[in-house]
């Protein structure tokens, strides 16, 4: 008990230190200038960035900087470096307690510019997002009212305070784009008719190393319980090279080098059996080059991560997520209207009780604690059994 008690107390004067330590007047004052937060996650990026054009439109000779997460960087050069005038790009581990000489470091970088208008979009504001936004000079800050999920409520009325303007957030949970989609209408006073769709403008940078039919099994995602086992994995990439004579492509990020590998092994002597290919791509593949593997291929098995929302965004490739109900009714399932090809496989609990979508979606719009690995193989491939018969039809 006592020690969030001693964090309750202590907190405050760190972050004074830190602001002491921090303080800087800026040094340019940009008329007509916008700057833009957006630290969070790379799905939480790909379905605001359409808006991006947006703002663009409507502020056409305003100077407008991007502070952004650099773990989407490369998707923000590829798709949307045409929006904005300027960009710095936030590394999160260095606000982390051990790297505070860092974190003063940014913030002190941050504060240096003063500008007209803070756009600050993020509905589920957290640590991060306010310590930036409150570092941030600027005559005008506005963002959504927003929750209080991932601050206590105490935290958030105090850090709502440096807002000029909280636009009002519906209090159901909706799909993630159309909360961004909220947001927008109110700052620009308009209807919308923006699309999240993602559009390829150029030939890949590396040559895709199999040939169709092929199927990406995408293993990797931000935290344990969302990821399915690999010898889940394995029977459905197995089942693919054997009843579909798919190749295997196995994808996924830098910390899943060692699942890929275990995986590799484990599929190849299935894949040598059935005359198919198998290639581990796990950590060796950037945000783009993911893209233009699920883009050009025939099926993504994955658990619900970014590669989902890149999949989803390009409109090709058959998509099957595995999920145990993280953040239902925010970024799972996609809206008919936005993707068709598009198969959820959630927990059984869920299932067996999906004639209380909203109740439940209400319950794990933010955390699911229903074990993923409770999810079958075979229910997966009953899915995928069914699209491909369905096709055939």
């Amino acid at each position: 008990m006592l020690k969030p008690i001693l964090r309750e107390i202590l907190e405050p004067i760190v972050e004074l230190c830190i602001n002491i330590l921090a303080y800087t007047k800026p040094k340019i004052h940009r008329q007509k200038s916008i700057v833009i937060l957006r630290t969070d996650a790379i799905g939480d990026y790909l379905l605001f960035r359409a808006f991006l054009s947006e703002v663009r439109q409507a502020y056409p000779t305003h100077h407008i900087t991007l502070i952004g997460n650099s773990v989407w960087k490369s998707l923000y050069e590829y798709f949307d470096s045409s929006y904005c005038d300027n960009c710095i790009w936030i590394n999160t581990a260095h606000f982390q307690t051990k790297h505070i000489h860092k974190k003063i470091k940014i913030l002190r970088h941050i504060k240096q510019i003063g500008y007209e208008l803070l756009i600050n979009p993020v509905h589920s504001r957290d640590e991060l997002n306010a310590t930036l936004a409150s570092h941030i000079n600027a005559l005008n800050k506005i963002a959504p009212q927003g929750d209080d999920v991932n601050l206590s409520p105490r935290k958030k009325t105090r850090h709502d305070r440096i807002y000029t303007t909280l636009t009002p957030s519906t209090k159901d949970i909706i799909f993630e784009f159309y909360r961004n989609k909220e947001f927008f209408e109110q700052l620009l006073q308009k209807p919308l008719e923006t699309s999240p769709k993602l559009h390829l403008h150029c030939p890949p940078t590396r040559a895709i190393p199999t040939k169709k039919p092929y199927s990406v099994l995408f293993i990797g995602a931000s935290a344990k319980y969302r990821q399915w086992s690999i010898e889940h994995f394995a029977e459905v990439g197995a089942y693919l090279m054997q009843n579909h004579k798919h190749n295997i492509l196995i994808c996924g990020g830098g910390a899943d080098r060692e699942s890929g590998a275990k995986l590799t092994q484990i599929l190849q002597p299935i894949a040598k059996e059935c005359g198919q290919s198998l290639c581990n791509l796990a950590g060796e593949t950037t945000l783009v080059d993911l893209a233009f593997l699920v883009y050009n291929g025939n099926l993504l098995v994955s658990n619900e991560t970014s590669a989902v929302h890149l999949c989803a965004l390009l409109d090709t490739t058959i998509i099957v997520v595995v999920s145990n109900g993280n953040h239902l009714g925010r970024f799972i399932p996609y809206p008919k209207e936005i993707r068709d090809k598009y198969y959820p496989v959630l927990h059984p609990f869920i299932t067996a009780n999906y004639a209380r979508y909203k109740e439940l979606s209400n319950v794990f719009a933010y955390k699911s604690t229903l074990d993923i690995n409770d999810i079958q193989p075979k229910q997966v491939i009953d899915v995928i059994e069914q699209i491909y018969t369905k096709e055939q039809k």
